[in-house]
């Protein structure tokens, strides 16, 4: 089989599991990923990930990386809460060790991203090498001759051009005309730095892990950082994108935008607010995109989309950036399946083509999952008290088997009408 030349656009945790996984083939398999950013610091990197034990931490050890991953991984961090604006408590589960993990240890994006680009050998990330266009002139005839153009050059030969260039592909119009949609949800971050020191009620609260908080159509989201800070993020459902122009842009405003949400959470309990004052670090503002649910494309040989690029979504599931790195475990395979096949009925295009089927499957059963966690939590009238079974049960049905869903559904149910009567009569659950 002769050798493979890959080009994998963007160097997030998609593309660059996917250059780990082909570089650690046995098979003559070339890979270039070209990256837009100078470096790898050259802005912030977000906030916390979980990894899962089926789709993120797999394609870690297939990468020969997950050693690397459990100096930076938080399994501690697996506590989560979840109440409503007066601090009543529906969920409420600790961290742990690794012998007790419940399969989701956190991780910090930026640690993330340095294990998998620090591991890559020199040269493979171009960076600085923002894509213009890809000059598609000669598909589908002969792949290798469509351009990748840059601002300062033009590369081809690729057999195979990968799109993992996030939620503004510029590769995803030249397989779908679908464009990212505004989902509903506004969401403003803060943080606070040094929080165990600065604020130690709330380091204590969040437990080094998540506090989630949802009422009134809004969310106030605290998370601890593998540096010691905790973020603080608040969600909210806006009719359109222009509520942005409400909040300072000049990325330095921290009082004024601490104003503007003491007023939005204004009737929540103040232990929420305490939350919000005790900021102290520049926000991120934004809004939350998706692409329709079910987003799929016909295949164009030598051209293919993983991660956001093929299914944006929001991050109620935590399952994006596992999807992505479970698309890159499953495309590796496919291309390495093709390399160690000496059929000639054997088409690279026809292994992408499989590999995307699987995906569109895959990925359409997390964009449904959490579409209807967010709508759950921040578009139904009475949550989280209404909506937290249904909830789980939506996380139940992406973890357990089907033999044991109906149980577990039953299981929820019950335990919060018990919940519920519990608090009706004596207050406290």
């Amino acid at each position: 089989m002769p050798s493979l030349n890959i080009a994998i656009i963007g160097a997030g945790p998609a593309g660059s599991t996917l250059a780990h996984l082909l570089l650690k083939s046995e098979h003559d398999i070339s890979v270039s990923v070209f990256e837009r950013e100078v470096s790898l610091d050259a802005r912030g990197q977000g906030g916390t990930l979980d990894l899962h034990t089926n789709t993120g931490l797999l394609a870690l050890k297939e990468a020969g990386l997950y050693d690397e991953f459990l100096k930076h991984a938080r399994f501690d961090g697996e506590a989560v809460v979840l109440a409503d604006k007066h601090m009543k408590r529906y969920i409420n589960l600790s961290g742990g060790d690794p012998n007790q993990s419940r399969g989701r240890p956190e991780i910090d994006r930026k640690n993330l991203r340095e294990i998998l680009l620090s591991g890559l050998p020199q040269g493979t990330v171009k960076w600085g090498h923002k894509l213009e266009r890809i000059n598609t002139t000669n598909f589908p005839d002969n792949p290798k001759e469509s351009a990748l153009e840059f601002e300062h050059t033009s590369l081809n030969g690729f057999d195979l051009i990968v799109g993992a260039d996030g939620a503004s592909s510029r590769m995803r119009s030249l397989l779908s005309d679908e464009k990212p949609f505004f989902s509903g949800v506004g969401c403003i971050r803060l943080s606070i730095d040094n929080a165990e020191k600065a604020v130690p009620e709330i380091y204590a609260r969040v437990n080094r892990g998540t506090f989630f908080g949802f009422s009134d159509r809004k969310g106030l989201i605290a998370q601890q950082m593998g540096d010691g800070s905790i973020s603080i993020t608040a969600m909210i459902t806006k009719s359109s994108t222009d509520w942005i122009k409400q909040y300072p842009w000049n990325g330095t405003d921290v009082p004024s935008i601490k104003s503007h949400l003491l007023s939005e959470f204004d009737d929540w309990d103040p232990l929420y607010k305490e939350w919000i004052e005790a900021c102290d670090i520049s926000p991120w503002i934004a809004n939350l995109d998706m692409l329709p649910v079910g987003h799929k494309w016909t295949h164009r040989p030598g051209l293919t989309l993983i991660g956001d690029s093929a299914h944006l979504a929001t991050p109620f599931a935590g399952e994006g950036v596992n999807l992505g790195m479970a698309d890159a475990l499953y495309l590796a395979k496919a291309i390495t399946k093709y390399a160690a096949s000496s059929s000639p009925s054997h088409t690279l295009s026809s292994h992408v083509k499989a590999f995307e089927e699987d995906m569109f499957v895959r990925a359409t059963r997390m964009q449904d999952m959490t579409y209807n966690m967010m709508r759950l939590m921040l578009f139904e009238h009475n949550a989280p008290q209404a909506t937290v079974a249904p909830w789980l049960c939506w996380i139940a049905d992406s973890t357990l088997s089907s033999v044991v869903t109906p149980f577990a559904h039953v299981a929820i149910y019950g335990y919060y009408w018990y919940f519920d009567m519990w608090y009706r009569f004596w207050g406290k659950a």
